[in-house]
């Protein structure tokens, strides 16, 4: 048995591929995770300040009471430049700060602070932090303000 394209369906066919390749482009393009994009998070810690080369001081789960910031610090990895990445602050179960920044290189430091505009102490309690890209967790650190003594 023969199957014979006539010259009308060409036409079709060829618009049949540019659909399928446009359908995969749309994917990739509001689903990059699925065809391989990665974030790798290391050496993530809740710290009190940097020094002066931007590394952590004063890491520890258990902040004093008084402080009037905490600061996120990490290293990443990315399979490509501009990847999210999305920080949320809780205190207890709500939200008190979420922000979302564009990583314009495939690898590298950052630091998020979450601190209170009027310069006041942040209350005593139980705190998380939480980063994920595309609605996926990569990590959770819980730390808490130790309650004035």
């Amino acid at each position: 048995m023969e199957i014979h394209c006539k010259s009308k369906d060409k036409p079709f066919i060829i618009l049949g591929c540019i659909i399928v390749v446009l359908l995969f482009l749309v994917a990739w393009s509001s689903k990059p995770e699925i065809f391989g994009e990665q974030l790798d998070i290391n050496n993530a810690c809740v710290c009190l300040e940097l020094d002066d080369n931007r590394q952590p001081l004063h890491i520890s789960n258990n902040i004093p009471y008084g402080s009037r910031q905490i600061c996120l610090w990490f290293n990443y990895k990315s399979s490509r430049d501009g990847t999210h990445v999305d920080v949320t602050w809780y205190y207890g179960k709500d939200v008190v700060l979420d922000e979302s920044m564009k990583l314009m290189d495939k690898e590298g430091t950052k630091a998020f602070y979450l601190l209170r505009e009027e310069g006041t102490a942040l209350p005593a309690g139980k705190y998380k932090v939480v980063l994920s890209t595309n609605n996926k967790i990569i990590t959770e650190i819980p730390f808490a303000i130790l309650k004035r003594k």
